[in-house]
């Protein structure tokens, strides 16, 4: 399985949605544990936030993070199973998911990027400005989002498979360097996706819902 598949992916909206830049460091540090947002604190500073501020935020913090550390992560999958799947053959296993993981997590955040927030960016807009709801856009809108959601779904799926092959990300005597630093990586990454979901499908995408 080639990297270069999830490198394209990761490049694809950069160009017009993605105008941070934010370096690689920066991205990885902006979810250091110092500065990690808990999902109660999280509630209660975006409820008093935009959509236009939500989604800028979910984009230049947890899109970043996602597609920066996607490729490293598979990058450390890859170097793992070459060296340690003699003794831990569920490696080569966890690189299949992890591949399939990474591919579709990638394809959710550039439909996001390029369809789904500009059409809620453009409702927001438009409730702003006639203090009325188009609602055959809104319908839409709300049949578009509840995909997304699925695809949420079908991320933590994959994430599932590969906590059961890892016993939930134990790091055993045996490891060896790059399969601790892959388990280590992993966790952070499932910790930042989970707190990134629970900003879309609790907060932003809530508000178009009902």
């Amino acid at each position: 399985m080639n990297t270069i598949q999830l490198i394209n992916l990761k490049n694809a909206g950069d160009e017009a949605y993605f105008t941070s830049n934010i370096s690689n460091e920066a991205a990885i540090g902006s979810i250091d544990n110092k500065n990690k947002i808990s999902s109660d604190s999280t509630v209660a500073e975006f409820n008093k936030r935009d959509t236009d501020l939500l989604i800028d935020y979910i984009i230049k913090t947890h899109h970043a993070f996602a597609k920066t550390n996607s490729i490293i992560i598979y990058n450390l999958t890859q170097k793992a199973v070459y060296r340690h799947s003699d003794h831990h053959p569920e490696l080569k296993k966890f690189c299949e998911v992890a591949f399939l993981f990474f591919q579709n997590l990638l394809n959710q955040l550039l439909k996001e990027e390029l369809y789904l927030f500009p059409a809620i960016r453009q409702a927001a807009n438009h409730s702003k400005l006639t203090s009325t709801n188009n609602d055959v856009a809104l319908q839409a809108l709300k049949e578009n989002i509840k995909l997304q959601q699925n695809e949420h779904k079908k991320s933590l799926e994959y994430l599932k498979v590969l906590r059961q092959l890892t016993n939930n990300y134990r790091i055993s005597a045996d490891c060896g360097k790059s399969y601790k630093s892959l388990l280590e990586k992993m966790k952070e990454f499932e910790d930042d996706l989970n707190v990134h979901f629970h900003l879309e499908n609790n907060i932003l995408f809530k508000m178009y819902q009902n």
